[in-house]
């Protein structure tokens, strides 16, 4: 059965609509994938389809420094899809890029408790803990983690990070002498260790540090690594190079959020 003409050209509409904003994006002029975007939005049917272009609409807000807006699509996102992860996920990093850490830890414990196995959720979720020196809480995440994946790396990477925190360094030290002996060239352990090392003051053992885990990530290092860098080039007085890493940190960020 066809469908009538103006439900095809409405779909033919759509589809173009969404092609021009992928371009547009990908050329980089984010305000016109935006407003290609918005059209698009208004031939899309309510529900998961329309939650996970507002998704993407915040994606590009974020991109072009629209914070607030972009706070606003997600919610509507989850308005229309509350029970979508990815979009709650990107709505609770954007909170913590806030510093409304309550928010964030409001996502996070939803998406907990919706995937009580998902070591991200927990991992994420801890990192937070972290930030609100809520160290306990912290360590119960990661334990969670340990419980349901007694191998798992990465909640020893979280402990690593947890014990730095907590100014326990030679535990900390420990810690990183075991993960790099297990993971010889992965870039998130060495940027866990020059962390430790740039809150100890041993700037030079995080400078490899750091250098060894931008040659691991090949091209793809995550924005933790850029802010890192930005954090070292800052103690060092080398201002320009700090906000150079700030600023390719933040677009890493945003571009993650869209799916």
């Amino acid at each position: 059965m066809s469908l009538p003409a103006s439900s095809q050209d409405s779909i033919t509409r759509y589809e173009v609509l969404i092609d021009s904003s992928f371009m547009a994006g990908n050329l980089g002029d984010y305000p016109r994938a935006e407003s290609y975007l918005r059209q698009a939005l208004r031939l899309a049917p309510k529900g998961q389809l329309q939650a996970m272009l507002l998704n993407n609409l915040g994606g590009l807000q974020l991109l072009q420094g629209k914070d607030d807006a972009a706070l606003l699509s997600f919610g509507a996102a989850l308005e229309q899809s509350p029970n979508d992860p990815t979009t709650r996920y990107n709505r609770a990093q954007l909170f913590v890029r806030k510093k409304n850490y309550k928010a964030a830890l409001t996502d996070l414990a939803l998406l907990v408790s919706a995937y009580p196995k998902n070591e991200l959720y927990h991992y994420q979720r801890a990192m937070v803990y972290l930030l609100t020196k809520e160290y306990d809480l912290a360590e119960n995440d990661l334990r969670a983690i340990i419980d349901g994946n007694g191998e798992s790396l990465k909640a020893r990477v979280g402990f690593a990070l947890l014990e730095t925190m907590r100014g326990n360094y030679n535990e900390a030290e420990r810690l990183y002498a075991y993960l790099t002996d297990k993971l010889p060239r992965n870039a998130e352990v060495y940027e866990g260790r020059a962390r430790m090392f740039l809150a100890r003051g041993m700037r030079g053992f995080a400078q490899r540090d750091i250098n060894l885990a931008f040659e691991y990530a090949q091209g793809k290092a995550p924005a933790t690594l850029y802010r890192l860098r930005a954090e070292l080039h800052e103690s060092l007085g080398n201002e320009k190079e700090a906000e150079e890493d700030r600023k390719q940190a933040e677009a890493l960020e945003c571009k993650a959020m869209i799916r």
